[in-house]
């Protein structure tokens, strides 16, 4: 996809990129790599691309890595706006996670608009074996949990496309697996972070 094709503000999207395919095996997915993920923001007045991130990640030693990064801004990029919305990690996440999804639903991976939030998103739920939740996903959803803190079912359903019943028992999975503490008083919110406990899977 182009950037004429683009929503005015901020979209975030997978493309195909040039050069030799190299097929990862993930599960039982196959995906298709290299591949673009980017972020790309788009003047709502005129319509020209305003700002544009895009990240290569092709096959490294047998697993997706970061292989080249580029920031345009003819403008001059805002770096305030970066700090917020870019994690250089993001890119990775997208396409060991949501890609993968992605495409064991069956849905076109370059026809979907990315969730943009924290560039496309603060955490990109992974692939899900047999509907087990990893300590790495549940870290991630326990450090938004808190950040969040009001409303933030509702946002994280919203990125993850689930309910936010489904982000609530992710909550107190994390706590259940001692990854995050009990809330200070009995029915409050909040709690912290807790080392990852030993042994776990």
């Amino acid at each position: 996809m182009d950037t004429e094709s683009r929503p005015p503000g901020v979209s975030s999207r997978i493309t195909r990129a040039d050069g030799p395919r190299h097929p990862w095996l993930t599960g039982e997915v196959t995906v298709d790599l290299p591949v673009i993920v980017d972020w790309v923001k788009m003047d709502p007045a005129s319509g020209e691309q305003q700002a544009r991130v895009a990240a290569r990640i092709d096959l490294v030693a047998g697993k997706p890595e970061v292989v080249e990064m580029s920031l345009i801004s003819h403008a001059g990029l805002d770096l305030v706006e970066l700090q917020r919305d870019f994690r250089w990690a993001s890119p990775l996440t997208v396409v060991t996670g949501i890609l993968p999804r992605l495409i064991a639903a069956g849905s076109d991976p370059y026809s979907v608009d990315l969730p943009v939030t924290g560039f496309p998103a603060v955490a990109v739920q992974p692939l899900r074996r047999r509907g087990f939740l990893s300590d790495e996903f549940l870290t991630t959803i326990a450090r938004e949990y808190l950040a969040r803190r009001r409303g933030y079912a509702a946002s994280l359903a919203h990125e993850y496309f689930v309910s936010p019943r489904t982000v609530v028992s992710w909550v107190e999975k994390a706590r259940a697996r001692g990854i995050l503490s009990a809330p200070p008083t009995r029915g409050a919110a909040g709690g912290q972070l807790m080392a990852k406990p030993t042994g776990s899977i």
